[in-house]
């Protein structure tokens, strides 16, 4: 297995293929819709990033010197992963995702719940693959991805529950964000650290560094579903104005607003969704008034440096610097920010 991001990614989807293969003619259907969703079908080359299985895998290799052990680790996260967003789909009534339209879409939702619980049903069964991994530390693995599904489904409960809302501060925004996204991104990063040694000063860096990622990313992913493209992103433009939802650019508008314009902006989200154009357009012209894309940015900036910060002092363990090298870039490019220059072997 090559150091290369494309060799980790091509290797991880290997290992769900393999979980998702049967000889049973009439259940390829039902893992067709998963194979669907996650971009392996035969009808094109595979999509997503697959940014919390190649974290694992990438971690892994810089502490071992070798990610094929735990490609199983890999494989479960990304299917549980993926099986969040089957369902988020269906709760969102998201019609499109990387460019295509959604399982529920396709199949209709109940079998698109259906393809849900079976990932994640699978994603359980991947971690008995972790036969090269001593039995503890595969149990401590487990014990993580378990506690990251839940606070998942924590942050899923928050997010929906704030599309309601007006009154949501930055901080309990902040703290789903932590669940809904840092979990998962922690669980990647602290169970290759699990998987790789016993050491807790190495864990537990490796916890905060996937955390911060995790933060740096949901903001940028805050920030495309208000000012990026429908080319960019794969999804209906300005989709989560569309939807009412109160992400971080929202909630800091709402916070920063004077009086007479948050009286504005909350008579734009007094209408049912999916509000009307002109109510969506209404609210980017005051997120723009306000210069709330900027402060965004820095934010997104603040998480990036830190999570930088905390992976560049694991070089001193690493096996495998390189590896963190294509790391760092991999931060960087999936937060909106050019590579960086350095490595984490400088």
């Amino acid at each position: 297995m090559g150091r290369s991001l494309e060799a980790h990614i091509t290797a991880v989807d290997e290992e769900i293929r393999a979980l998702l293969h049967t000889a049973e003619a009439g259940l390829q259907p039902f893992y067709g819709m998963m194979l669907y969703h996650l971009g392996l079908d035969a009808e094109r080359k595979a999509s997503g990033k697959r940014l919390r299985p190649v974290l694992c895998t990438l971690l892994y290799e810089a502490l071992t010197g070798d990610a094929r052990a735990a490609l199983p680790a890999a494989a479960a996260i990304e299917l549980l992963h993926n099986f969040t967003l089957i369902h988020d789909d269906i709760e969102d009534q998201d019609p499109a995702r990387h460019h295509r339209p959604t399982v529920w879409s396709v199949w209709g939702v109940p079998q698109a719940m259906n393809a849900g619980d079976g990932m994640f049903a699978v994603s359980r069964l991947a971690l008995q693959r972790l036969r090269a991994i001593p039995a503890e530390r595969a149990l401590a693995f487990a014990g993580l991805l378990d506690e990251a599904c839940v606070r998942v489904c924590e942050g899923q409960f928050l997010d929906i529950s704030f599309e309601t809302r007006t009154d949501v501060s930055t901080e309990r925004y902040r703290a789903m964000a932590a669940k809904k996204t840092g979990a998962l991104f922690a669980a990647a990063t602290a169970g290759a650290a699990a998987l790789a040694t016993s050491d807790r000063t190495v864990r537990d860096p490796l916890a905060a560094f996937g955390a911060a990622f995790g933060q740096a990313f949901q903001a940028h992913d805050d920030l495309l579903g208000i000012w990026a493209t429908t080319e960019r992103t794969g999804k209906v433009e300005m989709n989560d104005l569309v939807k009412r939802k109160k992400t971080l650019p929202v909630v800091l508008a709402f916070e920063r607003a004077p009086a007479r314009t948050r009286q504005r902006l909350a008579a734009f989200f007094d209408a049912p969704a999916p509000l009307p154009p002109e109510n969506v357009e209404g609210i980017r012209e005051i997120l723009d008034e306000l210069g709330i894309r900027g402060l965004i940015e820095a934010e997104i900036a603040s998480h990036r440096s830190r999570a930088l910060h905390i992976l560049r002092g694991v070089a001193a363990v690493a096996e495998a610097r390189d590896a963190l090298e294509v790391l760092e870039r991999l931060v960087a490019s999936a937060t909106g920010a050019p590579e960086p220059a350095g490595a984490a072997a400088t």
